[in-house]
């Protein structure tokens, strides 16, 4: 009785889990056809990137000199570290040295406003912006010349947005967990940014990329609105969409460039991401078990004994899930990693699942070699 109670759950489960994939595939394309490149006018407002560091990154140079080659009239870089021991610093000084031309200030502040160390080091290097446009930005991000006449203008085109925000890729993945762990921001991240987006609308950000008028941070509370979330990027989206705003998704993918790193090492960052989106959205977490397409299909195959039916349905799946997987990741994205390292897709789907599991019991995360606890509306404690 209770096998073939699991055998008909597993079974509605793949069923749904397969008209999930084929609806992202309806939606990626829609996105596909509807993407036209952007042309701004010349008046182009002065903006300031806000780029928050802890620790060097990977590949930091090549990273940051990105952002002094900008094709933008007028701009200036802020960089912000807590610790004067900082091993950034070297490679800030390197660019500023090397970039003359370009505004760029370095600020070292250990002052605190909450729990998370990024939200505090942005609040620190906040006064020292010197232009009304803020775009907020994650240090290990890379981007192209035509970054900031992209993302600054669509914030303000419309006066009911409340920030703009963009869709990223993997840049590099220099070994095999890295790979999976591209594979997940490509096809399981950004289907699920898209899905979102077709029913129900954006309300929420990524640290990728935030574009925020001072007004509309002030209005809000400033950073100390979210200094002691875990998702400080999703929240501050979030906050402002609950006050009425508009979340823009621009158009516009920039790149991550993502370290060789550990399963051990990988496993703990989706381990926290996931977490995070739990505590912040708890329906979506819960419901987000249909994105888990092959590994359904292949319990539902084991559970009924390897049925016709069964193995139909795991055909349908695989057919439906590759397909969107390239559609999101290849064609939206262009992302080479996924379009080199699909095979893996089954993998990386049945680590994904394995995550989500990880994700319903307990609520500790390591961040930066840190402990914390997640508790309400995803705030963090340290441990």
């Amino acid at each position: 009785m209770l096998s073939s109670l699991v055998g008909w759950v597993l079974t509605s489960l793949t069923a749904v889990s397969i008209a999930y994939c084929l609806i992202t595939i309806v939606v990626a394309r829609r996105r596909v056809s509807n993407q036209r490149p952007t042309h701004w006018p010349q008046a182009l407002p002065p903006a300031t990137l806000l780029i928050p560091l802890c620790g060097v990154d990977f590949r930091a140079y090549d990273n940051y000199a990105s952002f002094c080659r900008l094709d933008y009239p007028e701009f200036q870089i802020v960089f912000g570290v807590q610790d004067p021991e900082d091993s950034s610093i070297p490679v800030v000084h390197r660019i500023m040295d090397e970039f003359p031309h370009r505004d760029i200030e370095l600020v070292i502040s250990s002052k605190t406003i909450g729990q998370n160390p990024k939200v505090n080091n942005l609040n620190n290097m906040l006064a020292r912006a010197r232009h009304p446009w803020l775009v907020l930005v994650d240090s290990d991000m890379r981007v192209r010349e035509d970054y900031l006449r992209q993302v600054v203008p669509s914030a303000g085109r419309d006066p009911q947005t409340g920030l703009a925000t963009c869709l990223y890729r993997a840049g590099t993945a220099p070994n095999f967990a890295a790979r999976i762990e591209a594979l997940g921001i490509a096809t399981d991240f950004t289907t699920g940014v898209m899905m979102a987006e077709f029913m129900e609308g954006i309300s929420f950000a990524f640290g990728a990329t935030i574009v925020i008028h001072k007004g509309k941070l002030e209005a809000l509370g400033g950073f100390e609105a979210v200094a002691d979330h875990l998702a400080d990027d999703y929240m501050l989206g979030h906050l402002l969409w609950k006050k009425g705003c508009k979340i823009h998704l621009v158009p516009y993918v920039v790149e991550t460039i993502l370290p060789a790193s550990s399963f051990k090492g990988m496993l703990k960052h989706q381990i926290r991401w996931a977490r995070g989106i739990r505590a912040c959205r708890p329906v979506g977490h819960a419901a987000s078990i249909v994105t888990h397409t092959l590994p359904i299909a292949l319990l539902n195959v084991a559970a009924n004994g390897g049925s016709f039916l069964s193995l139909v349905l795991l055909g349908l799946a695989a057919a439906a899930r590759f397909t969107s997987a390239w559609t999101v990741g290849v064609k939206i994205l262009g992302d080479a990693t996924t379009k080199e390292n699909l095979h893996l897709l089954p993998l990386r789907d049945g680590f994904a699942l394995f995550i989500w599991c990880m994700s319903i019991w307990g609520s500790e995360v390591e961040w930066r070699g840190k402990r914390y606890q997640i508790v309400e509306d995803g705030k963090m404690q340290p441990l």
